[in-house]
């Protein structure tokens, strides 16, 4: 496998991101989500690709799907589109461009991203690292810039002509506000987490079919209260602490390629 500090820092990073689990902190689980997804690219020249994808957001609490009051939309609670292209300038390194919309009951968010992929192997696994920076802008708050680290770690194999890819991936976000007041709460270093397992079948070399389990973890610090007695007699003080918001998702995305082939090195794979 290609050396690389900056890579290795990465891992290293992502390491460090696991072990904040077993820290003092109280979690809550929200309800699953389901986000199904639509994604097609298309070859550009020899080394790069265009893409589009089309993700629905369906929250199993009802309560959450207000995308619209009534009609299908109202099944819904977020529907975002991203755009985006991505350069191959060898077999290991990768880089590209994506514009996300989220739309939602909310005023709508823009993310523009930049991205930086390195592909490389252990063995029969493939392991890709990728860092991801977006400048997120939405009408009722400041914008801020979001950094994500992922480390990905697959295989590929055959059963008679079929082809299959498990990976498992980690992904570790880290969002900065522009503007901060200083009367703003403390901040979490790491903002939120995601845990995937994937497996992805090429039905076609053309179509792809990728399920997934993810476990998504919103880090942020809450208030809690102090606790009074009937006699208006203080028992407990007021404190802060750290708050893990965990929410289970299950997804499934449909790939359809013109033009070329996926790899897994691929943002898009």
């Amino acid at each position: 496998m290609p050396k690389s500090p900056i890579l290795l820092r990465l891992l290293v990073l992502l390491l460090l991101c696991i072990t904040q689990q077993v820290q003092a902190q109280s979690k809550v689980t929200a309800s699953a989500a389901i986000w199904p997804e639509l994604q097609v690219t298309f070859g550009a020249g020899e080394h790069g690709i265009f893409f589009f994808q089309n993700q629905y957001r369906i929250n199993t609490d009802s309560r959450f799907n207000d995308f619209r009051e009534k009609g299908l939309l109202s099944n819904f609670e977020r529907i975002q589109v991203a755009l985006g292209y991505e350069h191959a300038f060898s077999d290991h390194w990768r880089s590209g461009i994506v514009w996300r919309h989220a739309a939602e009951d909310f005023p709508s968010s823009n993310f523009y991203g930049l991205f930086l992929r390195h592909s490389g192997a252990i063995k029969s696994l493939y392991l890709n690292k990728q860092l991801l920076t977006e400048y997120v802008t939405r009408e009722d708050q400041q914008p801020t810039v979001r950094t994500y680290l992922l480390a990905e770690v697959g295989k590929q194999f055959q059963i008679r002509s079929h082809r299959f890819t498990p990976s498992l991936s980690l992904d570790a976000g880290i969002f900065s506000r522009f503007a901060k007041e200083e009367t703003t709460a403390e901040e979490r270093f790491i903002d939120r987490t995601r845990l995937r397992l994937n497996v992805t079948y090429e039905a076609t070399p053309s179509f792809h079919i990728t399920p997934y389990f993810m476990r998504q973890t919103d880090r942020y610090y809450v208030e809690v209260p102090p606790v009074y007695d009937e006699n208006d007699v203080l028992v407990t003080n007021g404190y802060r602490t750290k708050r893990n918001r965990i929410t289970p998702v299950i997804g499934i995305e449909l790939k359809y390629q013109i033009k070329h082939t996926l790899t897994p090195a691929s943002f898009a794979y």
